[in-house]
C-alpha cells in the first residue's frame, strides 16, 4: 500500500515537472513570477508518505527539474528532499486541519524557495542580486497557495487509504 502512495506520487511529480518546465515557466507568469508547482506536489505528497518515500520524491522530482531546468545540477534535489523530509515532520501537527495545512503548504513553499535562493547564490548564481528576489519568493508562496486549494483534496482522493473489503470488515 505504501509503494502504491509512492509510485503515484512520483507519476504525478513527473507530470509537474512537465508542466512546469514547459507552461509555467514560458508561458504562465503574473507578475514575472511562476507558481513552482513541482514543490507544491512535493509538499502535498509528503504529507502522505512515509519519510523515506518523502525524500525519494524530492530528490526524484528534484533532479528531474534540475535536468530539464535551467539551474545548477543537483540544487532542486536538495531542496526538495529538505522540504519533503519537513513537510513529513509537520504532518501530525496539522493533520485533520485544512486552514493549518494550506498555511503549512505557505510555509514551506516560502522555505524552500529561500533555501533554493541562499544555495543558488552560495553556488554563483547570484539569486539575491536580483532586486526583485524576495518578491519572486514570496509571490510564488502566494501562488502555491492558492494553486493547494486545488491540489490539496486532489491527493487526498487519489491517496486515500484502501478500506478492507469482506465478511468482516
Amino acid at each position: 500500500m505504501k509503494s502504491r502512495f509512492l509510485n503515484i506520487a512520483l507519476a504525478i511529480s513527473i507530470g509537474a515537472v512537465i508542466l512546469q518546465t514547459t507552461l509555467f515557466d514560458r508561458y504562465v507568469d503574473p507578475f514575472g513570477v511562476t507558481a513552482d508547482f513541482v514543490l507544491l506536489v512535493v509538499v502535498v505528497a509528503s504529507f502522505r508518505l512515509a519519510e523515506e518515500a518523502a525524500m525519494v520524491l524530492g530528490f526524484s522530482a528534484g533532479l528531474l527539474n534540475d535536468l530539464l531546468g535551467n539551474t545548477l545540477m543537483g540544487v532542486w534535489a536538495l531542496v526538495l528532499t529538505v522540504v519533503g523530509y519537513a513537510a513529513v515532520r509537520l504532518r501530525p501537527r496539522i493533520e485533520g486541519n485544512q486552514l493549518l495545512t494550506l498555511g503549512a503548504v505557505f510555509a514551506l513553499t516560502l522555505g524552500g524557495e529561500l533555501l533554493f535562493a541562499v544555495l543558488g547564490t552560495l553556488f554563483g548564481q547570484q539569486v539575491f542580486s536580483d532586486v526583485n528576489a524576495f518578491k519572486k519568493v514570496l509571490l510564488a508562496a502566494v501562488y502555491n497557495l492558492i494553486l493547494a486549494s486545488a491540489v490539496v483534496p486532489i491527493f487526498g482522493w487519489l491517496m486515500k487509504p484502501e478500506r478492507p473489503s469482506g465478511v468482516l470488515a
